[in-house]
């Protein structure tokens, strides 16, 4: 009787492995097209066809990063637009008591400064590559409409000279207007240089 009992275990435990072995083949193939390790594989290769963000920033970060040449030419254009912040504090020092030669010449002195700084700017962007166009598309278009609205108060602060009876206040109001632009040009131009790489001394602060 234990005999039997005996061969009945036995027999129960080789069914068992029989069903195992039977079933182990499609769930192990199963389970190497779904991936190891979860999702995020596809194909019997196992190769991920995706990238995580930290790959991703990786990539981003090594494409926009700014050349040697462009990190020596920024300093070059922060020059430029403190001289434009200098010529408006200037004419705003000035306004409420300087001749009217004076008060012409300091506002002329601004708009070229301002012009300038907007040139080198200009040149700034036209040394981007293909690569850090596309991964500044955000900032440089947030720097263009700042770009867009000095541009605006320039002229507008230009009109002011010609008119036949110059009136200060409007003069004073027109660089205010126009200071207040280019500063927010200044920052959004902070903001491209440190997306790139490049530590100015307005972003260290």
């Amino acid at each position: 009787m234990a005999n039997i009992d005996t061969l009945r275990v036995r027999g129960l435990k080789w069914l068992i492995w029989g069903i195992v072995l039977l079933i182990s083949p499609g769930a192990m193939l199963s389970q190497h097209r779904g991936g190891r390790g979860g999702g995020g594989r596809s194909g019997s290769t196992g190769v991920s066809d995706t990238e995580t963000k930290e790959e991703k920033d990786f990539k981003r970060a090594a494409a926009i990063q700014a050349r040697p040449e462009q990190i020596v030419q920024f300093p070059q254009l922060t020059e430029s637009d403190r001289a434009a912040q200098k010529a408006a504090q200037d004419l705003l020092r000035l306004a409420d008591s300087a001749s009217q030669p004076d008060l012409f010449h300091s506002t002329e002195s601004l708009t070229s400064a301002v012009e300038d700084a907007q040139s080198q700017n200009q040149d700034f962007l036209q040394s981007f590559s293909d690569a850090q166009k596309s991964g500044l598309k955000v900032f440089a278009k947030k720097l263009a409409k700042a770009n867009s609205d000095v541009t605006k108060e320039n002229k507008a602060l230009g009109r002011e000279l010609e008119r036949s009876k110059v009136d200060r206040k409007q003069i004073v109001e027109a660089a205010k207007r126009l200071e207040k632009a280019f500063s927010n040009f200044q920052t959004e131009q902070v903001a491209v240089a440190t997306e790139m790489g490049i530590q100015s001394e307005e972003s260290s602060q």
